[in-house]
């Protein structure tokens, strides 16, 4: 190769940027309780208590991520990512209970992950704007292995989704979804059953 090739501007960029990431992926993996081998995370858009969050072996965490783990009224939150798990870019996962996902899922983009709200509905009539209000859980969200979420999807508190279950695109999780189901909607309601083929709504 010539060496006005290996000189070129675009180049030298790129190996720039290569250094760069990789002292920013070094520094970042020691701000997390447990970093696995293997896993790659690129830029973090917030990054929040992540001496709360465990990421498992060969995970890879999109651009712009957000993760969020806060300690209310002295309780320790938890994220929890599997090993061979893949979060989309421009993800958001916020917990004050806890947020496990197993191992091989798959998370598209922009997805919203959130076990708690600013207050209740009843705080609606309250004069403290939403921003102040106390955050509050329904429950920690819990997700399987081997679980494909497609993109824009939202999942809320107190939520389990089985191993194995797919979640349609824009869909919004309020409730259950068992292991190998299909589950899709606003709120999302099961499609396709993962042991008869029924139509199951939740």
């Amino acid at each position: 190769m010539k060496l006005s090739n290996r000189l070129s501007p675009f180049r030298i960029r790129r190996k720039l940027k290569n250094i760069k990431n990789a002292f920013y992926l070094n520094w970042l993996k020691k701000q997390f309780a447990h970093f696995g081998t293997g896993s790659f995370v690129s830029h973090i858009l917030n990054l929040s208590g992540a001496e709360f969050i465990s990421i498992g072996h060969h995970v890879r965490i999109g651009e712009r991520c957000i993760l969020e783990a806060i300690p209310i009224a002295g309780k320790q939150p938890i994220i929890q990512i599997g090993d061979n798990s893949d979060i989309g870019d421009y993800s958001h996962l916020g917990a004050i209970d806890y947020i496990k996902i197993g191992n091989n899922a798959y998370i598209g983009r922009f997805v919203l992950i959130h076990d708690h709200s600013h207050g209740s509905a009843e705080d609606r009539f309250s004069p403290t704007p939403p921003s102040k209000r106390a955050l509050i859980s329904k429950g920690g969200i819990s997700i399987g292995d081997n679980v494909w979420i497609g993109d824009k999807v939202t999942i809320l508190s107190g939520v389990t989704i089985g191993k194995g279950a797919i979640i349609g695109a824009n869909s919004v999780v309020t409730h259950n979804v068992p292991d190998y189901c299909i589950a899709a909607g606003v709120p999302a309601i099961v499609l396709k059953d993962g042991n008869c083929n029924c139509h199951i709504e939740l």
